[in-house]
């Protein structure tokens, strides 16, 4: 008997380490390294091996993913052995699954084809595979010289996820490796991913690959008009710019209409993943032409009784940021 069979979730939970970790290689450099009067292109040349590790973590990752969608059907499609050679008759010891050589390369691409509809993926997928195979094997076998740059390897990481579990899987799942961190209860900043460091991971993303890019892999569409997060916007504090202007922070905009229509009265956010109901009626501020105004019922005071208004609600312009 072939024993501990993996499950896909068990694969699932490999791929989506390796894609993650191959993500935060690359984000923690530009990050933490890339300072004033540094050139980035000197700063990664420095840091190739950041940039060949996630290209192997990427590969790891997306094989992983494939066994995952196998391993639903039955996972001993992975086993590269000749079945004559399994331990599986009535006299045979037990043979854990672990031990024994399990399939890859063009073999299990096309054992996934084999268990999937092949509608229910992208036509590109073959060749993504195989461009991640072939520049793996480059890197590990020394095969030329290959020179690396962090946008491409981005878009094979975020690719992979979107490719093989759909739009916004990338997000979701990176939002879930940082709030399942073990000392994310503590309150320690460099374990927090808050609102700030969420926004400031798309903007990052968005800067580096741009927005036509990254809008493949978001079910919303990003290319839509853009406001202020009800929830989010200044949640930090403020931040002071050289000329001593004052701004919230974070100030970042990744909330949209929800849907996107014309007379809609209520916006999504990304970030913080919450729906706010707001009113279309146009920002009394003369240079802002925004008409998405959200009421802020905090502070609201009502006699429930006789419906007298102590305190009315407040109302924030999410175009401008400004007080109605």
């Amino acid at each position: 008997m072939i024993t501990n069979l993996p499950s896909d979730i068990d694969y699932k939970n490999v791929a989506f380490e390796c894609l993650i970790q191959a993500y935060k290689n690359i984000c923690k450099v530009d990050n933490e390294e890339l300072v004033e009067d540094i050139d980035r292109g000197d700063l990664w040349e420095y840091n190739e091996i950041v940039l060949k590790t996630s290209v192997i973590l990427t590969h790891q990752g997306i094989e992983a993913l494939l066994k995952s969608k196998i391993s639903k059907k039955t996972p001993l499609l992975l086993i590269e052995q000749n079945k004559r050679n399994w331990k599986t008759l009535p006299e045979s010891d037990d043979c854990n699954f672990s031990d024994l050589y399990t399939i890859s390369g063009d073999e299990l691409i096309r054992t996934f084809f084999a268990t999937v509809d092949p509608a229910d993926y992208s036509t590109y997928l073959v060749s993504h595979f195989e461009e991640i195979r072939t520049l793996r094997n480059k890197l590990v076998h020394g095969i030329g010289k290959e020179t690396l740059y962090p946008e491409p390897i981005l878009v094979l990481i975020i690719n992979s996820f979107t490719m093989l579990c759909g739009k916004d899987s990338f997000w979701t799942a990176l939002q879930e490796k940082f709030y399942n961190h073990p000392a994310q209860l503590t309150g320690e900043p460099v374990f927090v991913f808050d609102e700030a460091q969420q926004h400031i991971h798309l903007d990052y993303l968005e800067a580096l690959i741009g927005t036509g890019e990254l809008n493949n892999h978001f079910t919303q569409d990003l290319k839509a008009r853009r406001y202020f997060c009800p929830d989010c916007n200044g949640a930090v504090g403020i931040s002071v710019a050289d000329d001593g202007e004052v701004i919230p922070y974070p100030n970042f905009r990744f909330t949209f209409l929800k849907p996107n229509e014309p007379d809609s009265t209520n916006v999504h956010c990304l970030v913080c993943n919450n729906d706010f109901e707001v009113e279309r009626t146009d920002c009394n501020k003369k240079k802002c032409k925004g008409n998405v105004i959200f009421i802020n019922r905090e502070n609201e005071d009502i006699d429930e009784e006789t419906g007298e208004v102590y305190d009315e609600a407040s109302k924030i312009c999410l175009t401008c940021d400004e007080i109605q």
